[in-house]
């Protein structure tokens, strides 16, 4: 099972040697690709092999390569993620739009559900019946936008009645680095499974290349609040990088089990585009980001 989490920040060489990922500089380490589920490279000096980039990619391992600002610039990703690509992408060309109107307020429903999750968690003597009353009013494709509504009183909740959502400051510099993780998860995810990130259910900017990915991943936001809450205050340095790349090693409740955040969102994905499929929403897994 692919479970470590690889950040490369120093100078060094990559390359393959039986099936292993070669770190190269004062020491030599051997990794086992079987064993790794995202490479973050963290240094422009970083030299790796044609060899270890394809392999890399066969393994279907997340890399994400970070510009001069230490953020997540780029990723690897596959040309033909599927085996059968041509089929998989006619299939989501012919995806229904009534399916699409009730996927996406099953994902606002879930997303708000878990924010009220969130502010519950950190304070657990207040109530938010507020948040039920969004969920239980959201419509297809969430035409009275609860969601945005939800937004405004979850953020200032959480952070206060100043914050600001695009403000420049180092919570909404930690919110964007922790969702700009979770956008190149869903990516690779979404990827390897033969679809075409461009075509949204609900997200259809034609300069987004990601629509799909933004649709899929709303219900996961919370996560990097959460964590966002606890450890980012006044500055975001190295070491707040450090704790939010550390999200992939969450365990994150779903189908009643406890799962790495790569393996929750593989089932996660998995069952919407069975719904989007097939149209069975009883097969429909989201998960729980805290109980």
């Amino acid at each position: 099972m692919s479970w470590r989490t690889i950040i490369l920040t120093k100078d060094c060489k990559l390359y393959l040697r039986l099936n292993h990922l070669v770190v190269k500089n004062d020491s030599i380490t051997k990794i086992p690709l079987n064993e790794i589920g995202q490479v973050v490279i963290d240094n422009p000096n970083i030299v790796m092999t044609g060899h270890i980039l394809n392999a890399l990619s066969k393994h279907k391992i997340m890399t994400i390569i970070c510009n001069e600002k230490h953020l997540p610039f780029s990723q690897l990703n596959l040309i033909y993620g599927h085996f059968r690509q041509a089929k998989v992408i006619k299939q989501q060309l012919n995806w229904q739009a009534n399916r699409k109107d009730k996927l996406w307020q099953h994902i606002i429903k879930n997303k708000i559900q878990n924010q009220q999750a969130i502010l519950q968690h950190f304070y657990p003597y207040e109530s938010f019946q507020n948040f039920e009353k969004y969920i239980e009013d959201v419509q297809l494709n969430d035409d009275s936008n609860r969601e945005g509504h939800a937004a405004k009183v979850y953020f200032n909740k959480l952070f206060g009645l100043d914050f600001r959502r695009g403000s420049d400051t180092p919570i909404n510099w930690g919110l964007n680095y922790g969702y700009s993780l979770l956008m190149s998860l869903f990516t690779n995810t979404i990827i390897t499974r033969g679809l075409l990130t461009e075509l949204g259910i609900h997200h259809r900017g034609q300069f987004n290349h990601y629509n799909l990915t933004s649709d899929f991943m709303e219900v996961y936001r919370p996560l990097v609040d959460l964590i966002v809450k606890e450890n980012i205050f006044t500055e975001f340095s190295t070491k707040e990088k450090q704790i939010l790349l550390n999200v992939f090693n969450q365990k994150i409740k779903i189908k009643n089990r406890n799962q790495y955040l790569s393996n929750s969102v593989e089932i996660y994905v998995d069952s919407l585009i069975d719904y989007m499929n097939n149209g069975n929403e009883e097969k429909l897994s989201f998960p729980i980001i805290t109980d």
